[in-house]
C-alpha cells in the first residue's frame, strides 16, 4: 500500500490485496502444523493476525460502501437519497481504518517479513533432515478437518435471520478454499472444486454484508431522541424515515436473494462432487506414497471478498 490519502483510496484494491494475501500465509502456516511450528515465532503469528482483522475493518467499509454508492438492483429515489448518505459515512470509518492499517503495516511489516523470510527459507543441504514427515502429510489432515467443518456449518443454516451461523459457515468455506489452493494438482476436478468453492463463499459474503448494513439500519430507524442514543458513531443529522425504510427494504430483498443463492449453492450437485474430490486428495495425500506433483502452490493468486 502507498502511502497517500485514504479517502482518495478507496476504489482501489490494495487493501483487499494485502488482505488476502496474509489469510493465505496464515492458512498455510495453519495447514503446515508442528512441522513449522518451531520455525515461526508466536508473535510473528500474532503480528500476522492482528494485521488481518485490521485489514478487515477497512475492507468490509469499503464493500458496504461500494454497495451504497452503486447497488447492484434499483432502489428508487428515496432508498439512493439514504444509500448515498450512508456511503459517505462508511468512506470516513474506511479512511480511518485504511489509516491505522498503514500505520501499524509500516510499524510492523518490515520486521515481521524479516523474521518470516528467515522461518521459511530453504534448509541448507547439509542441514539435519526432518523427521516430522512431508508437507503433505500434514495438509491432509488439516483439508479433511476444513472439509467437516465446512459441511457442518452448512448443514446449520435454515433461516437467513441466522447471522452468526450464516456468517461463521462463510469463513469455513473460505478456509477450506484457502487450503486447497495451497495444493499444486493439476485437474480439472481441483478447477471445479475451486469454483464451486468461490462461488458459495461470494454468495455467503453478499448475505453477509446485506446483514451488517442493515443492523446499520436499524437504529436510525427508532425515533430520533432514541437514535441519538443507538447510532453509536453514526451521524444524528439522518435521512428522512421514509427514505431509511426504503434502504431496509432495498437490503431485505438482497438478504433474500443472497440466501436463496446460498441454499441451492449449497444443495448443488456441483458442490457435492467438490466435497467427494477434496476427500479423495485428502486421502490421496495421506498415502504413504503421495505422488510428486502434489507440491505447495505458488500459482497466481485469485480475487477475493
Amino acid at each position: 500500500m502507498v502511502d497517500t490519502d485514504p479517502a482518495a483510496t478507496i476504489g482501489n484494491e490494495e487493501v483487499h490485496d494485502f488482505r488476502v494475501a496474509v489469510r493465505r500465509l496464515r492458512s498455510w502456516l495453519r495447514a503446515s502444523g508442528p512441522l513449522l511450528r518451531g520455525d515461526v515465532p508466536r508473535d510473528a503469528r500474532a503480528a500476522l493476525r492482528r494485521l488481518a482483522r485490521r485489514a478487515g475493518a477497512a475492507r468490509d467499509a469499503q464493500v458496504q460502501w461500494k454497495w451504497l454508492s452503486t447497488p447492484s438492483e434499483p432502489i428508487g429515489a428515496p432508498g439512493s437519497r439514504a444509500a448515498q448518505w450512508l456511503a459517505h459515512e462508511r468512506s470516513t470509518v474506511y479512511a480511518t481504518q485504511r489509516e491505522r492499517l498503514q500505520r501499524k503495516a509500516t510499524e510492523r511489516w518490515p520486521q515481521l517479513a524479516t523474521t518470516l523470510a528467515a522461518a521459511l527459507a530453504p534448509r541448507p543441504a547439509d542441514a539435519p533432515t526432518a523427521t516430522e514427515g512431508t508437507l503433505a502429510l500434514y495438509l491432509a489432515p488439516a483439508l479433511s478437518h476444513d472439509l467437516e467443518l465446512a459441511r457442518r456449518a452448512l448443514d446449520r443454516i435454515e433461516h437467513p435471520s441466522q447471522v452468526a451461523v450464516i456468517h461463521r459457515a462463510r469463513i469455513k468455506v473460505k478456509r477450506l478454499r484457502y487450503l486447497l489452493e495451497t495444493v499444486e494438482h493439476r485437474s480439472l476436478h481441483r478447477a471445479r472444486a475451486l469454483g464451486q468453492l468461490r462461488l458459495l463463499q461470494d454468495a455467503l459474503g453478499e448475505l453477509h454484508d446485506a446483514h451488517v448494513m442493515s443492523t446499520m439500519v436499524a437504529p436510525l430507524l427508532a425515533p430520533r431522541r432514541k437514535a441519538r442514543r443507538e447510532a453509536r458513531g453514526v451521524a444524528v443529522r439522518r435521512p428522512a424515515l421514509r427514505d431509511l425504510r426504503a434502504l431496509r427494504a432495498a437490503l431485505r430483498r438482497r438478504e433474500l436473494a443472497a440466501f436463496r443463492r446460498s441454499l441451492d449453492l449449497a444443495g448443488s450437485l456441483e458442490l457435492e462432487r467438490a466435497w467427494q474430490y477434496i476427500a479423495s486428495l485428502a486421502m490421496l495425500l495421506g498415502a504413504p506414497q503421495a505422488p510428486g506433483a502434489l507440491i505447495p502452490q505458488t500459482a497466481h493468486a485469485h480475487p477475493d471478498r
